[in-house]
């Protein structure tokens, strides 16, 4: 084998090992098992890290179905945020935490649960106090829509709950910048995913 040979191998080499989440010179092993209920179907799930340093995601690998779970192991540096894409579909990822240990994730028909990760359980709260508004705007909403739709809605109802559902918008508002400002891989998810709802005023108070 000539040296150019051998050049162009220890180059490819070296590319993968850097662009994998398995590199075995630096962080600390992890576990992520993500385990599906039986309304959902799909063969494959491939993990990635958002690197905040390149603005990019790095693929970590690809598990297959293993009787309703997808085990994923390597190491990671620090806490990352990260996604989970599933069948190789872009649309509808899951976001959460990876972090060094063994992180058990349960998804089910519209919610998910989670053990063995600090910051995927702060993540969870916040996820569980956003639903929580939420439903309360909803609930607003739909309370105005049937007084509207019979002809009960009075104007001292309508001021009612066009005040509710703006304390409730200030309220997610709030949280929301709260926990992206804790500038840690919760954070960073969830600026990910819910920075662009901030209104203005909240939008220059981000760091």
């Amino acid at each position: 084998m000539n040296k150019k040979h051998l050049s162009i191998i220890i180059g490819i080499a070296m590319a993968l090992t850097l662009g994998s989440c398995d590199s075995r010179d630096k962080g600390f092993d992890y576990v992520l098992n993500v385990t599906l209920d039986n309304h959902q179907h799909h063969d494959s799930a491939t993990l990635l890290v958002l690197e905040e340093e390149y603005h990019q995601l790095r693929l970590c690998g690809t598990a297959h179905n293993d009787g309703g779970t997808f085990i994923f192991t390597g190491q990671t540096d620090k806490p990352k945020a990260a996604l989970i894409r599933w069948d190789n579909d872009s649309v509808t990822p899951f976001y959460l935490v990876l972090e060094s240990g063994t992180t058990n994730v349960n998804i089910k028909n519209g919610s998910w649960d989670i053990t063995g990760s600090p910051l995927n359980s702060a993540y969870l709260h916040y996820i569980n106090r956003r639903n929580g508004i939420m439903d309360a705007r909803m609930a607003t909403w739909h309370e105005y829509l049937k007084m509207a739709a019979d002809s009960s809605l009075k104007r001292d109802d309508e001021q009612r709950m066009v005040r509710q559902d703006s304390l409730l918008n200030d309220s997610l508002q709030h949280l929301t910048l709260e926990y992206i400002n804790r500038g840690d891989a919760v954070g960073r998810i969830i600026r990910e995913r819910y920075a662009s709802q901030l209104d203005q005023e909240h939008m220059r108070q981000l760091k």
